[in-house]
């Protein structure tokens, strides 16, 4: 299972250079004002999934860049990792 886990968590950062990522990622940006949404700070911004999505019948996880704009909130690296910290990404399965 940790196997499994480390496979998909490389695959993750792997699809994280993807143009189609890159595209929605600077959209994100822009649509939040390239400020982190939840202390305001403009610098060492990153975009964060507020869920994963993974499908029931195969079992697969949704790319980074097929999520829709509402699942997405633009973090500064503090706040993005303090989140990780306090809170559990919700996984939904589709």
């Amino acid at each position: 299972m940790t196997e499994q886990i480390e496979r998909n968590k490389m695959i993750y950062q792997e699809n994280l250079e993807d143009p189609r990522w890159k595209k929605l990622r600077l959209r994100i940006l822009r649509r939040d004002s390239n400020k982190c949404r939840v202390c305001g700070i403009e610098s060492n911004l990153q975009v964060h999934h507020r869920q994963y999505h993974r499908y029931k019948v195969s079992g697969e996880w949704l790319k980074p860049w097929e999520y829709h704009p509402y699942f997405l909130i633009t973090v500064c690296n503090s706040c993005h990792f303090h989140g990780h910290q306090q809170f559990p990404i919700p996984i939904k399965e589709i």
